[in-house]
């Protein structure tokens, strides 16, 4: 993976590398959390076959309890631990950062309890199965990112309502 400089946005054409890394990496993870693990899947831009994204490979570890994670097994791979997101316990975030602070990976991992990874699994597998909402993302990233190179936070929320949007699809397809 080639990563990307902190706060900053660049985008890639979608490389069928990105899976392979995957590959690695819930192997890597399914040797530190083997017993703890429901499921681990490749999530974000990476994983949607028909759109650009950021060079950085984002994994979604469904666990069986958050509170059994041992953080410290990761950092033997080079992870960072950036501990709860979103002020929420039950959602932890790992990083993986090259030379110069760029960011190459990073782990989410869940609480079995915490609905967000179905989301994230959904919203890949939508834009996989729908070409035409995948473009529109596609157009959107490309529009944010020249807009809002140097400052990530502006380019996601500028995602949001989109992503939400794909969301409410997805809920709406497990009724």
């Amino acid at each position: 993976m080639e990563g990307v400089e902190r706060y900053k946005v660049r985008l890639l054409s979608h490389n069928t590398e990105w899976e392979n890394e995957f590959q690695q990496v819930k192997e890597e993870l399914l040797t530190c959390w083997d017993k703890n693990i429901i499921d681990v899947q490749h999530v974000g831009s990476t994983s949607i076959k028909s759109i650009c994204a950021k060079p950085i490979l984002d994994i979604a570890v469904k666990l069986k309890s958050i509170k059994d994670m041992n953080a410290d097994r990761l950092a033997h791979y080079g992870y960072s631990y950036c501990g709860p997101q979103n002020k929420n316990p039950h959602y932890h975030l790992f990083v993986l950062r090259g030379n110069n602070q760029i960011s190459l990976r990073h782990i989410h991992c869940y609480d079995k309890s915490e609905g967000e990874y179905d989301l994230l699994v959904g919203f890949r597998d939508y834009l996989n199965t729908h070409l035409d909402i995948a473009l529109q993302y596609d157009n959107l990233k490309r529009e944010l990112a020249k807009k809002y190179p140097d400052d990530r936070v502006a380019y996601t929320q500028g995602k949001e309502d989109f992503i939400l949007s794909v969301y409410e699809k997805v809920l709406n397809m497990e009724e």
